[in-house]
């Protein structure tokens, strides 16, 4: 996950930060290594998005062409299923 919650803002991950996820509103931590890219994770196992899958520097990349506003925003499908959309624009 790029970005959490942290005094109701949405930031990166920054390393020694806490911040909430903005889906399920569980605690975070930044996790900011040398290996993988800087992202949040749940603490323990807890994953709230069926549809989660790690994310590489290029998938990173695609989603910072679009304005922050924009990326990792909760969405309910026709089902009322919860997922996270990498980039969900004005028009959906």
């Amino acid at each position: 996950m790029k970005f959490a919650l942290v005094n109701r803002n949405k930031i990166e991950a920054i390393k020694g930060a806490k911040g909430i996820c903005p889906s399920c509103g569980s605690g975070l931590i930044a996790r900011c290594g040398d290996v993988k890219i800087n992202h949040w994770a749940h603490k323990g196992t807890r994953n709230c998005d069926i549809w989660w899958e790690n994310e590489t520097e290029w998938h990173r990349q695609w989603k910072n062409q679009f304005p922050k506003e924009w990326q990792e925003i909760v969405h309910f499908d026709e089902k009322g299923e919860k997922h996270i959309a990498d980039v969900k624009t004005k028009k959906g």
